[in-house]
């Protein structure tokens, strides 16, 4: 993963950015935050990242963020959270499309105090290979429960979308699913990531919405989650869109909380057309721990 990465920073030294800023509102950060950094790039821009970091004496609690301005022809590629920087890395990769000018958005999700008992980070790969779909699951350990969700698609090089970055009904593990697109046949890596700990009190919950499918394929959808119940907050997001026949068609490109920090938010567009009359549809996932 080291030497992947290093790959992506080489890229971005010959890019020219057009600047940094914030493209949600962010929370004040003596109270719980969260912290959007949006990085934009001209056109032509192959990838690019863009980290954000929650404020000193928080701590990192979920990974968010998307690609803003691109229509369809920029790819997700990660939302990697830190635990030891309390920090969020989002990367963008531009896919056969085209091109375009558009900015990369990550958002670190934080909460005030010292982390709860059993905070920890968990990563689970696919390793390399040339499956064309793929699934990974990565689940807490030891009786913690999931507060922050997280992906990362390795070698695909723009040409992998996310399908589904899914905690799961028990906030136990988060499940990624990916799938090749373009013709793509090389070898490629999924990881997904689950950022745990130990409930203080009541079990955390998962509220979802979903959008339903359009009689004709839609380019773009956004669907906002149910709200946090009263007495908790927003820790962590998710994003699924589903259809019979959208494997490598279409894909999440954001996922995001509200500053308030108690709904959800996802997108995802349609990277390659369906075809005529395919419906699809996008469920935002939002998970809330007690205050």
């Amino acid at each position: 993963m080291n030497s992947t990465r290093s790959a992506r920073l080489a890229v971005l030294a010959g890019a020219t950015l057009a600047g940094v800023g914030a493209v949600f509102a962010t929370a004040a950060p003596a109270q719980a935050a969260v912290v959007d950094v949006a990085v934009a790039g001209p056109a032509g821009t192959v990838a690019q990242r863009a980290t954000a970091t929650c404020p000193a004496g928080e701590y990192l609690t979920g990974a968010a963020g998307g690609i803003v301005g691109a229509g369809r022809n920029v790819t997700l590629t990660d939302v990697i959270p830190d635990l030891a920087t309390n920090s969020v890395t989002v990367w963008g990769h531009t896919n056969p499309g085209g091109a375009p000018g558009y900015s990369t958005v990550a958002q670190a999700i934080c909460r005030p105090g010292a982390p709860p008992a059993g905070y920890h980070l968990e990563a689970q790969s696919t390793g390399s290979n040339a499956d064309t779909t793929k699934a990974v699951v990565a689940t807490c350990q030891g009786g913690t429960r999931l507060l922050g969700t997280g992906a990362e698609i390795i070698g695909a090089n723009g040409q992998a979308f996310y399908r589904s970055i899914l905690p799961n009904f028990a906030l136990t593990s988060n499940t990624v699913v990916a799938d090749a697109a373009f013709g793509f046949a090389g070898a490629w890596e999924l990881i997904a990531y689950a950022v745990c700990g130990t409930p203080p009190g009541a079990a955390p919950v998962r509220e979802a919405r979903s959008t339903l499918g359009g009689a004709d394929p839609v380019d773009a959808k956004s669907q906002q989650s149910g709200a946090c119940p009263a007495g908790t907050a927003t820790t962590g997001v998710g994003g699924s869109a589903a259809g019979a026949t959208i494997g490598g068609y279409v894909f999440v490109n954001q996922m995001s909380s509200n500053a308030a920090q108690d709904t959800a938010t996802a997108e995802a567009v349609e990277g390659r057309n369906p075809g005529g009359g395919v419906s699809w549809y996008l469920s935002a996932y939002d998970i809330c721990w007690a205050l």
